[in-house]
């Protein structure tokens, strides 16, 4: 499990710009019985591009930013 100061951010890779930035209100990493989550509203990404998640946590007095190649294509459906 996470630490429960921890966010998500989504990178456009095609532009290397944040959609979603980092924000202690709204982008929080939520838990439960069975591990970390978050839920994505995807109506404002565009299709037939892809995206990366990145992950912020604060541990010991330190922010961290994971970057493990978290990679998704948003798809015409």
């Amino acid at each position: 499990y996470l630490p429960t100061a921890s966010y998500y951010a989504i990178k456009d890779l095609d532009t290397n710009e944040f959609i979603v930035d980092f924000d202690s209100k709204y982008t929080k990493v939520s838990c439960d019985s069975t591990g970390n989550y978050f839920d994505l509203y995807m109506n404002g990404l565009q299709p037939e591009r892809y995206y990366k998640i990145l992950l912020q946590t604060t541990v010991s007095g330190s922010t961290l930013v994971k970057d493990e190649d978290y990679i998704f294509k948003v798809i015409n459906g």
